[in-house]
This record gives C-alpha cells, structure tokens and sequence, in this order.
C-alpha cells in the first residue's frame, strides 16, 4: 500500500517508517518543511503541519492507500478533529485504513486491576484529557467505509529514545537514578521496533471500529526502570523517589502526573487476533545493556546487521552477568563453545578445555555471589571477521542491591566470540583486575 504517515520524522514515526516499508509498503511522509531528509526509506514526501488542519488539504490524494496518524496532538481538541476530518474524508467509502495513534494513559490509573484491556472504560489523566473524545471521532468514521483502528502504546522505548531516555539523562545528571510518585508505580512497555510491527499489522489486518493495547510488558516496575537507567548512565547507586510535587517543578504538572501513573494494561488482545509477537528484549534488559549504552565498534560496516550482532554480542555478556549473579552452573557453562576453549579467570587460574573450565566451574560458582556480585558492560566490539569477535567489558563489583562497592578494583574481562550455527559463544577469556 502507499501509507500517508503523520510524524514520520519523530521517534516512533522513524521505526514505523523502517518497518513498513520492509513489509513491502511505499511510506509518503508528511513533512513540516521540504529539507532534505537522509537515509529515511520514503517513497515520498509532502508538505503539511498537523497544528495547522487546512495544509492538510489535498495531501490524501487517490493513491494513497492508507494513513497512518503518528503526529502527536496540538493540545487544541477542535484543531485536532479538524485534522482527523481532513485525513479522513478523503478515505470514505473506500474501505481503505485510517490508523490513529492514542496512548495507554487514557485509561488512568488502573488500581488494583491487573492487565486492564481495550474494553476498559476511558478515564484519562489531564495530559490526554481530551484524548478518548479524538478516539472516538476516528472510530466513528467505521460506519462511512472507513476502516478507523485505534492503538494505544505503552510507554516507547528502545533505539536509545522515548522516556526512558529521560531517566536515563536525569540520573547522569543527578549522580543517582530517580523515578516518580509512589514506590509501586508501574509502567506498562513496549519496544519501539515491536509497536512499529504492531502499526503495520493493524494496517494490514485490524477490523474497522477496533482499539489495540500496544503493550510488550503489562506492569514493570519503575524503580527497577530506573536503576537500569542509572546503569545505562554509569551511576551504580539505588533509585530514589521523587514526590510528584518535586517531578512538577522540574517537569511541569501535567507530565510529572503522567510520569508518576501507575497502570497494568494488557496486549493480549493484539496478539491473540492480529498475530503481533513482541520478540525485543524488556525495558530494564534494553536499559541495562542494550541501545542506552553506546558501545564502540570496529571492523564492521554501520547498518542494521551490524547492530543485530552487536545486539546478540551484548545478549552473551549479559548471559554471564545473570548467570554469575544468580550462580546459574549450567547456564553459565552455555555460553562456552564445546570445542576447545580456553579462560584464563581474575586469580590467574589457566584453564583449556570444556572440562577444565565446567570442573573449576561447579567448584567455585556455587556461593561465591553471598557477599556480592558484579555487573558487566560491553565497551569495544572488534570484529575480526563476521564470526570472530574480540570483546572489551567493564566489570564492576556491586552489592546486591546494585550500588557500587567503592573499595573493590574493577575488572576488565575480554572475550573472543565466535559465532557457530547462528549463536555466539565465547571461545576465549582473560579476566584482568584493573588496578590504579
């Protein structure tokens, strides 16, 4: 189809661009300015501002097979229906699929009630007030021909960006991570790249009338959100809270009320009739180890493949921080190829072979983690060849509640990956204590 999209230049847009059109769809942005935009995989660009609902005249043209509505609200409820009218009629009668894009917090605080659905009724906190009322214009337009879908995200994260980002800068900032309102607030999350996969399912698929929860995980807790934002900044310290009259000094009171809401709200639905799989790691993993920490990387092209290695690189390293902390034998064994490695551990001990290393391993991990642990950050990546990988970690002794133990050197383990049968393993190990 040739999708219209609104936003297509922003976070979320920049994903669904990416997505739709690896699914074969030709992506016309709509576009404040005529700059020139590069690397964004559109078909096609046309210039027009949702704050201003009569540009929006003509850019619905016969072709145009679908709109997709990312652009976010003007704060102006009937500037916002004048644009839904202008991106709308165009599409009567035609069948063809309108998709707007809405948010969880249109449901309020959910209370005691655990992974609330699309049937809830609305009850929005005041930074979407008028949010349900522009739900429901677009779903009315089902009864003119128009397939009208509706999807609420849950809080965006990946890529680097969303709110996550935020906790992330707030705790480099700060010299500790925070988070807002009460100790048990939840967020209900989904990965960037999963809701893009979601918008070109509800274009593909979604039946005219319907609202989908755009939700990976129904109910993370924040504060484990942000002691993995602190991480992601390098501050090894315990979350704090901070009132919602504190957050609306530094955020204003609409987006501290938003920050501090507590919800558990269901995808289930989606997956259930729209086939959508949600397959990204969860916010605390991305936050931890994923894209929020930038790692160098040398001897591979930039570009998404590159990324996807560097991704599965991370994916190991954390696969021995897990293991090691929660003194996993056998799962700490997997990440050891068979044949022939070798590991050289922080005391200096040589070990070659699969058997040396799994004998000094059931020796030695089985509570060695009762006094502490340590977390591992992947810093250098150095492709030697697509399946070969020369690693750099940061190794940082922590307590069990995450904070640093200050008087503990670090280390500065480094592996040699290979990959075999589509999986990395590693088939060397230096572990070497840094000292001052």
């Amino acid at each position: 189809m040739k999708v219209l999209l609104t936003g297509a230049t922003g976070y979320i847009g920049s994903a669904v661009t990416d997505h739709l059109a690896a699914a074969g769809h030709q992506v016309v942005a709509l576009t404040r300015g005529a700059e020139q935009q590069s690397r964004r995989a559109w078909h096609g660009r046309l210039v027009g501002d949702t704050a201003d609902p009569a540009s929006l005249a003509g850019a619905v043209t016969p072709d145009i097979e679908a709109v997709v509505h990312l652009a976010p609200p003007s704060g102006d409820v009937d500037v916002d229906i004048a644009v839904i009218e202008a991106l709308a009629a165009p599409l009567r009668g035609t069948g063809r699929p309108f998709v707007y894009t809405s948010g969880v917090w249109v449901l309020g605080a959910t209370g005691e009630a655990q992974e609330v659905g699309e049937e809830t009724p609305t009850d929005p906190i005041d930074i979407v007030g008028y949010r349900p009322l522009i739900e429901q214009r677009v779903l009315a337009e089902a009864a003119e021909r128009v397939r009208a879908v509706v999807v609420r995200p849950g809080i965006v994260y990946g890529r680097g960006g969303g709110i996550p980002a935020l906790l992330v800068d707030r705790a480099r900032r700060q010299g500790a991570p925070e988070y807002y309102g009460e100790e048990g607030v939840r967020w209900p999350t989904v990965h960037v790249d999963d809701l893009a996969e979601l918008f070109v399912a509800a274009l593909e698929r979604a039946e005219a009338g319907t609202v989908w929860h755009g939700v990976g995980e129904s109910a993370v807790p924040v504060r484990d959100v942000a002691r993995a934002a602190g991480r992601a900044a390098g501050v090894l310290a315990a979350p704090h809270v901070v009132t919602v009259e504190r957050a609306a000094e530094v955020f204003g009171p609409l987006f501290a009320d938003a920050l501090a809401l507590d919800q558990s709200v269901s995808g289930a639905a989606v997956r259930r009739v729209l086939g959508w799989q949600p397959s990204r790691p969860g916010v605390v993993t991305e936050l931890a180890s994923g894209s929020y920490r930038p790692v160098e990387v040398f001897g591979a092209p930039e570009g998404p493949e590159t990324d996807a290695e560097v991704a599965a690189v991370r994916r190991v390293v954390a696969e021995v921080e897990h293991a090691q902390q929660n003194e996993l034998v056998d799962r700490f064994l997997s990440v050891f190829r068979r044949q022939d490695p070798v590991w050289t551990t922080g005391h200096g001990k040589r070990l070659s072979g699969f058997e040396e290393i799994e004998t000094f391993t059931r020796k030695v991990l089985p509570g060695a983690m009762a006094e502490s642990t340590a977390v591992y950050d992947v810093e250098r990546v150095l492709f030697l060849r697509p399946d070969v990988a020369a690693v750099n970690v940061r190794q940082q002794p922590v307590r069990h509640d995450g904070t640093r133990i200050a008087d503990r050197p670090e280390g500065r383990p480094f592996y040699i990956l290979v990959k075999e049968d589509g999986a990395w393993r590693i088939g060397a190990a230096q572990n070497t204590v840094a000292v001052d």
